[in-house]
């Protein structure tokens, strides 16, 4: 893949299960697009997505001016932190008041495909101008050779670093081209060390993605192709465990249950949003959100001898397939992820936007911290690694499940053996 110019985690077990009751055909207000709209009535469209309020006053400012562009088509807007939008999604769904197009992410895709919720794309394929997007981005909103997403940025996982802290500690920066978890670990510990008492090296991160990169560096996947169980073996969802427990037992982590507070605090008030903490694994469009000191962003450990990070959507966007303006909707999708004046307000709140002319005009915009996130993502996108394929239909809790066999592991309740077997059996559990 190229790209550039060169080219309540408790909520989302409860989303399942009522997506999994309710999705069999349900969808929006409507079949077939109705009627068009005109100036003096225009049709209007509803957009849902998730996020803080800095993103939501932004979209609506996005909104005023595709409205004002196409005075046929109003877009009424629907915001929702994250921790309870699958939730209210799925209610929606359930009610058959399903917003006009949405944003996705990780599993959702394929479950919301699988079920018929979404639109297959190539309907509104004219609406919709994908000529400009980085190479294999269009491809991320594919499952199974049907386009149902496009992806609204491009991010990655990466490695977070406040050198402020690194300096006061007296540790030099790791070599992100060669550094191995080990050597992760142990720089963990000596910043804890040298530090005053509160700030650390780490802290863990129980993410299924992470996983997924885990997997890849060790030479596995995942999530098997036919997406039906897990790829990834007990001895590496072991190890990575033990790593997890590592880095707490080190003192290169906090206690536990400092460890899950900080797992769910807001950006700003996250150890490393407080300027204590060395390195946070971290989604690359997230560094913006912290607070504190300018940070810089390396690439994971172990990446030299098999890598596993790739260029994933951070966001997509879907339309209902039960949508009654699916090209009016469409319209609007095309000018989330095309027009400059869109692109100078959004940046990369949403990831880098893989429209190859967009990124590049907004680059003279980007504040520091986003140009290190462009330059990384360059980096990452000239390893040129195959994506993985989009995480299956049931895999949606996997988040939820393994957040909860690791804490259980940092508290002592279970062995990271223990934990592996009892991942991959609720998991599998969960595909079957």
């Amino acid at each position: 893949m190229r790209f550039g110019l060169k080219k309540s985690v408790l909520g989302v077990a409860g989303a399942t299960a009522a997506l999994a009751m309710v999705l069999t055909g349900c969808g929006g207000g409507g079949g077939a697009s109705g009627k068009a709209g005109t100036v003096e009535d225009p049709v209007t469209i509803r957009f849902a997505w998730w996020g803080n309020d800095s993103r939501a006053k932004t979209t609506q400012e996005v909104i005023k001016a595709f409205e004002a562009a196409n005075p046929t088509i109003k877009v009424a807007g629907e915001n929702t932190e994250f921790s309870s939008y699958w939730d209210k999604m799925a209610t929606q769904i359930a009610g058959g008041t399903t917003p006009d197009v949405f944003t996705m992410s990780g599993s959702y895709p394929s479950e919301y495909a699988s079920r018929g919720v979404l639109l297959d794309l190539d309907k509104v394929k004219d609406q919709i101008d994908t000529s400009k997007f980085a190479e294999g981005t269009v491809d991320l909103g594919k499952i199974d050779g049907t386009h149902y997403t496009i992806t609204a940025g491009v991010n990655s996982m990466s490695m977070v670093i406040d050198p402020q802290v690194f300096k006061a500690a007296g540790v030099e920066l790791p070599n992100d081209e060669t550094w191995t978890w080990d050597d992760y670990a142990e720089i963990a510990a000596k910043i804890t060390r040298n530090s005053p008492q509160g700030t650390f090296g780490t802290t863990p991160m129980a993410n299924d993605s992470f996983l997924a990169v885990w997997a890849r560096q060790h030479g596995e996947d995942l999530y098997t192709d036919d997406g039906t169980k897990l790829g990834i073996s007990e001895d590496t969802v072991t190890e990575w465990f033990e790593l997890n427990k590592k880095l707490m037992d080190t003192g290169g982590a906090p206690s536990a249950s400092q460890i899950v507070e900080d797992g769910s605090a807001q950006p700003e008030m996250t150890l490393i949003g407080q300027g204590k903490q060395g390195m946070k694994i971290s989604w690359s469009n997230q560094m913006t959100s912290y607070s504190g000191s300018p940070l810089v962003m390396m690439k994971l450990p172990g990446e030299s001898k098999q890598p596993g990070a790739w260029l994933r959507s951070s966001m997509e966007y879907a339309i209902s397939a039960k949508s009654a303006h699916p090209k009016e909707t469409a319209q609007f999708i095309n000018y989330l992820v095309n027009n400059m004046d869109a692109a100078t307000k959004i940046k990369s709140d949403r990831g880098m936007p893989a429209n190859t002319e967009l990124k590049a005009g907004i680059a003279p915009l980007l504040k520091d911290s986003q140009q290190k996130e462009a330059a990384f993502l360059d980096r990452v996108a000239a390893m040129d690694i195959e994506p993985p394929i989009p995480f299956p239909a049931g895999s949606s809790a996997t988040l939820e499940v393994l957040n909860r066999f690791n804490t259980d592991v940092l508290f002592g309740k279970v062995s990271p053996r223990e934990a592996a077997k009892g991942f991959i059996s609720e998991v599998n559990q969960n595909l079957g």
